[in-house]
């Protein structure tokens, strides 16, 4: 099932989720895929709607809203078509990635802007004032979309394998 080596503070086994893999070997899902036939019958959204509905906070897939069970939390799967949004343990690095990203961009965009404006007397107390709202407000502000951008990329590229379940109808 997982890699838990057992070291918890109670003596005890870490559960972990099963793999995608383990999940794509199952006797239920060859019983889906017999019923739902090959995956390339279901029409696809392409990778610029599919991003455009991750940055509306839709689902990537069948654009409905509703992905989060509270400010900070994704639900594990789209409640309309069940895809799923945080496939496996360690999936938010990707989400992490993108919103670090955007903060950088977003920190860079003010500091350029600031040195521009303030230049040749800079005020290092205000720059200093305005990076840390910057790299604090950014994050937070951005957190949601990029769950749901990596959800989207996520997507993109599972849609393509071979063990790829689609929705049913």
């Amino acid at each position: 099932m997982g890699t838990g080596n057992g070291s918890g503070t109670n003596g005890g086994t870490r559960h972990e989720p099963p793999s995608l893999g383990e999940v794509l070997g199952t006797p239920e899902v060859e019983q889906l895929r017999r019923e739902r036939g090959p995956a390339p019958s279901e029409p696809r959204p392409g990778t610029t709607a599919v991003l455009v509905r991750a940055l509306r906070v839709r689902c990537p897939r069948c654009a409905s809203p509703g992905l989060f069970a509270s400010v900070f939390s994704i639900k594990r799967v789209c409640p309309t078509c069940e895809l799923p949004l945080e496939r496996e343990e360690g999936g938010f690095l990707g989400a992490m990635t993108v919103n670090y990203l955007v903060t950088a961009v977003a920190f860079v965009a003010v500091l350029v802007a600031w040195l521009i404006a303030d230049l040749p007397d800079v005020s290092t107390a205000g720059l200093i004032v305005t990076s840390a709202i910057v790299v604090v407000a950014v994050p937070l502000l951005f957190f949601r979309r990029a769950k749901v951008i990596w959800a989207g990329i996520d997507y993109l590229v599972w849609r393509t394998q071979p063990g790829y379940v689609p929705r049913a109808r």
